[in-house]
């Protein structure tokens, strides 16, 4: 966990373009950012994996910031996600998401394992 000066902070959260007004009105905050642990909600299916973040917060209830500015991919043996060489849609607000229709054509094209986890800040 890393301990930051508000001016460092808002300044980040401006690059990830999040609202940083919250924490302007308090000059004395104290703020951290920190990395969640790694979630899986499932394994894919015949559509494609999964890996929202309403899913993940039903599924592990409590774990996961209400607003996450950040997320990060691996697959689920521990490999960076770009490996895959997977088509996938991610943000922060709605998690990952890999579709088998969008890895182009041919037998055996299909989404791999992932995981994700969130930044949050406290």
């Amino acid at each position: 966990m890393w301990k930051l000066s508000l001016t460092v902070l808002v300044l980040f959260l401006m690059t990830q373009n999040v609202s940083a007004m919250k924490l302007l009105q308090d000059s004395t905050t104290s703020c951290s950012i920190k990395w969640t642990r790694f979630f899986s909600e499932d394994t894919p299916t015949k559509t494609g994996d999964w890996e929202t973040l309403n899913g993940l917060r039903r599924k592990y209830p409590g774990e996961i910031c209400e607003k996450p500015i950040a997320i990060d991919a691996r697959l689920v043996d521990g490999r960076p996600a770009t490996v895959s060489g997977n088509n996938v849609i991610m943000s922060p607000t709605y998690g990952l998401l890999c579709l088998n229709a969008k890895q182009g054509k041919g037998e055996g094209v299909h989404c791999m394992d992932f995981k994700v986890r969130f930044l949050c800040v406290n």
